[in-house]
């Protein structure tokens, strides 16, 4: 048997697996059905490694559930603070003794450390920041093959390694976590012999409110707003749909070109080079639909555009088409929620 690895990752103050996590899990079984499809005499399964301390029981249930036929968990009282190298030496140590054919990373702060030491040590590549994966056959030899935004993300590239183990890191969001699987499998725990003391050293955490940063991840209704909206020289309409998102408890969003011309913060930015979302309701309000931005909100379960544009690249994308002024469309929400208020 063969298998694909996903590196698992957890949040620290509560022992819970991060979200990217079970998206890389339930997309792994996805491309173990591909493959073994593929080459019926090359069956593969899904592990999924975490380097931990502890790992919450429900927890490891729900990777079970999400697609995961084996959970390791490299355990030592060290792994409660993150330091790379030591991460990293504990789960190459584990790795020779129990390798792989594929390893996904999350393209996560972690994962975006770990990835880079771990494929170095092993002599192997890794294509970066993937918003696809699939499995072919060429000259009768399976291959992974990643797929990743390249020259600005105006281009995707679907990039083959002569070397195995295949290894990618994947951004959150891009695929789908689906806990459809049984809440059951093989666990297994490892006790690493050695690792190098890392040489930097934690001083303090800083939480998210103190980094001012936003989390689209578990986000309902994000209303975005596009260049389209730029209108007088100002931040004008920028600000009244900030004010729309607040009245509605929903998250202001922006594409990267609304961050370029300073009209408004980086960290509301959704798209390649900022953040990604699966939101139950996407709204874009005079945004042109570059693939840059689709990446980041493709995933939404219903997406509605507004823009002027008939012929807008969004409208491929979208559920629901209203073509108007996405400009004078939030002048009449607003109107009609300081109305209600």
């Amino acid at each position: 048997m063969k298998k694909i690895l996903v590196f698992g990752e957890i949040n620290l103050e509560d022992n819970k697996i991060e979200q990217v996590t079970f998206e890389l899990i339930s997309k792994a079984k996805k491309l173990v059905f591909e493959a073994n499809n593929l080459k019926k005499d090359e069956q593969y399964f899904v592990e999924v490694v975490f380097v931990a301390s502890y790992l919450v029981d429900d927890e490891i249930k729900k990777a079970y559930k999400a697609g995961a036929d084996k959970v390791v968990l490299i355990k030592d009282s060290a792994f409660d603070v993150f330091y790379s190298t030591v991460y990293a030496d504990a789960f190459l140590e584990y790795f020779e003794k129990n390798p792989a054919e594929v390893i996904l990373f999350p393209a996560t702060i972690k994962g975006r450390a770990i990835a880079p030491r771990v494929t170095v040590q092993l002599d192997t590549g890794l294509v970066a920041d993937c918003t696809e994966a699939e499995f072919i056959v060429k000259n009768d030899k399976l291959y992974f093959a990643p797929t990743r935004p390249t020259f600005g993300s105006e281009l995707m590239a679907t990039i083959l390694s002569k070397k195995v183990p295949y290894c990618a890191t994947i951004r959150s969001g891009v695929f789908k976590a689906e806990f459809v699987y049984c809440d059951n499998g093989e666990f297994f725990e490892y006790t690493p012999i050695s690792y190098h003391e890392d040489r930097i050293k934690l001083v303090r955490s800083i939480d998210d409110k103190e980094k001012n940063v936003v989390d689209f991840s578990n986000a309902k209704v994000v209303l975005c707003g596009g260049y389209g909206l730029y209108a007088n020289k100002s931040d004008e309409y920028y600000k009244k749909l900030k004010k729309i998102a607040k009245i509605t408890d929903s998250h202001f969003a922006v594409t990267r070109k609304v961050v370029d011309f300073n009209l408004a913060e980086a960290k509301y930015q959704i798209g390649q080079t900022g953040s990604t979302t699966e939101a139950k309701l996407y709204v874009a309000f005079g945004v042109s639909g570059a693939i840059q931005h689709i990446q980041g909100m493709k995933n939404s379960k219903t997406i509605v555009g507004v823009n002027i544009d008939e012929n807008a690249e969004i409208f491929k994308y979208c559920d629901y088409k209203i073509v108007a002024d996405a400009k004078k469309v939030i002048d009449d929400l607003l109107a009609y929620f300081d109305i209600k208020q």
